[in-house]
């Protein structure tokens, strides 16, 4: 059989052949030589290669479906809602050198209620003697005055803010000291 009689698809897998033929010899050849070759010049080839291929190989892609309706707008609602969650800790302790002796513990999660009460998933007991409860949010931490414990959840009643009074000068200025009451 002659070249010149291959029809058009003989002709084309014939050429794969030979390349895949080639790419194989070329392989060999090159890792043979590899192993014959000096370090100076293998390392910087090996370290080009592995360069090359950490580019060239695509990094997981991360699937994304896009939210339905439904998901959309829970999403809206939880963000709505954040700045009215808060944590309930109990305060950590430090030693009197000011070293942390230990932590503060998160005890639960909630919400605000208005009036200075906080509605908390589980149930929190009373502090115990020489315990304190924080409340940490958004506005900042609050210490707990007092906690109702019900059938599924804790209500806390939070400390009120302290107050600013600013002294006013006999003519009807405020003086500029501002002195607070606890």
């Amino acid at each position: 059989m002659d070249v010149k009689d291959l029809n058009k698809s003989q002709l084309i897998l014939l050429a794969i052949l030979l390349s895949f033929v080639t790419s194989i010899a070329t392989g060999i050849t090159t890792v043979t030589l590899m192993q014959q070759a000096p370090a100076s010049f293998t390392v910087p080839v090996t370290r080009i290669v592995r360069e090359t291929v950490e580019k060239i190989v695509p990094a997981e892609s991360i699937k994304t479906q896009a939210l339905s309706a439904e998901e959309k707008k829970l999403l809206a609602d939880l963000k709505a809602i954040k700045p009215l969650t808060v944590t309930l800790f109990l305060k950590g302790t430090l030693s009197e050198s000011g070293e942390i002796i230990s932590e503060d513990k998160v005890l639960g999660t909630g919400l605000f209620l208005g009036d200075n009460k906080v509605v908390i998933a589980s149930i929190i007991p009373e502090p115990k003697e020489g315990e304190t409860y924080i409340v940490k949010s958004v506005l900042g931490e609050q210490k707990v005055l007092k906690t109702t414990m019900e059938k599924d959840f804790t209500i806390v009643e939070l400390v009120q803010p302290e107050e600013t009074i600013v002294p006013v000068t006999p003519d009807g200025t405020n003086t500029s000291s501002a002195e607070t009451t606890q």
